[in-house]
């Protein structure tokens, strides 16, 4: 338990320290350029048709563009002045790739949905459909490529929406797998369609609590983590994933402006996906002998 509550005051520091440290957007050399900036290109009617089509398609306006290319000499003035690379609201800088602005954390959030589907292919082919919890993975897996699906959409392009559509997609994950783990572990009782129930009822009621105090209250960045950590402790089924969470917790600046720990994270995450599915295709198995067993003892 120490252990635990030590891990979720480190995390939420870091969490914290990244919300609120922002030094880079705060500096005057960055500000002074964005108002320039602002003055010459923003003022217009037409400022935003000058952006590309792609730029356009994913909503970078003329003020954003002024952000991201005055933030490039402010980094370059903090390297120089060995000060370290800074944080721009909140975010570290990234080199933007055809309008992508996390290209290697689109790139691994894919690699994750691609995973799944995969998975799923090959759980169909091994798995008969009258085994049990046959219906509950497929359930779980669409509710993770939903997820990694809005992780890719928040990785192309950062705006309110689908930053909140991205977390409440990762906590459904995590909800689901906690809902996943009690019911295997009471699919042989006497009950366990009633506990099933209940915790089904109870978990999709706090759920939509949850979404609806996120998108119409307020967006509280440390609470959010706190439950994530939470329900995530219950539901990390194998040492693994608790190693991957150090991807998270250890930020450094993007190396060559791309790969950031976030986005290693998302790597390492990809290969447990397999070995879950594996798992949940001898877990089926072994599930469905019990069951004939049990119409034996019967």
């Amino acid at each position: 338990m120490k252990e635990i509550v030590t891990a979720i005051t480190v995390v939420f520091f870091f969490i914290l320290k990244s919300v609120l440290a922002s030094t880079g957007d705060r500096s005057q050399m960055f500000y002074s350029c964005l108002q320039d900036c602002l003055a010459q290109n923003c003022s217009g009617s037409s400022q935003d048709s000058q952006s590309s089509l792609i730029l356009r398609a994913l909503q970078w306006t003329c003020s954003d563009e002024c952000k991201y290319f005055c933030m490039w000499p402010t980094v370059n003035w903090f390297v120089e002045a060995e000060i370290g690379v800074q944080q721009f609201y909140g975010k570290w800088p990234f080199v933007r790739i055809w309008g992508i602005q996390e290209p290697a954390a689109t790139l691994f959030s894919i690699l994750n949905l691609v995973g799944h589907v995969v998975m799923i292919k090959r759980f169909r082919k091994e798995v008969r459909p009258s085994a049990p919890f046959y219906r509950m993975t497929h359930y779980f897996c669409f509710i993770c490529c939903h997820a990694w699906l809005w992780s890719t959409i928040f990785h192309i392009r950062d705006v309110r929406f689908t930053e909140i559509m991205d977390y409440l997609g990762a906590f459904s994950m995590v909800l689901f797998s906690v809902y996943h783990f009690l019911s295997r572990v009471l699919a042989f009782e006497s009950r366990s369609f009633q506990y099933s129930l209940f915790f089904g009822i109870a978990i999709g009621f706090y759920f939509v609590y949850h979404s609806y105090t996120t998108f119409f209250v307020k967006m509280d960045y440390g609470y959010n983590m706190l439950i994530n950590i939470a329900f995530g402790a219950c539901a990390a089924f194998v040492a693994l994933v608790a190693f991957t969470t150090l991807f998270e917790v250890l930020d450094f600046p993007p190396l060559f402006w791309v790969l950031d720990a976030h986005a290693l994270w998302h790597l390492s995450t990809a290969p447990l996906a397999i070995l879950w599915y594996k798992f949940l295709i001898d877990d089926c198995h072994h599930m469905e002998g019990q069951k004939l067993d049990l119409e034996k003892l019967a």
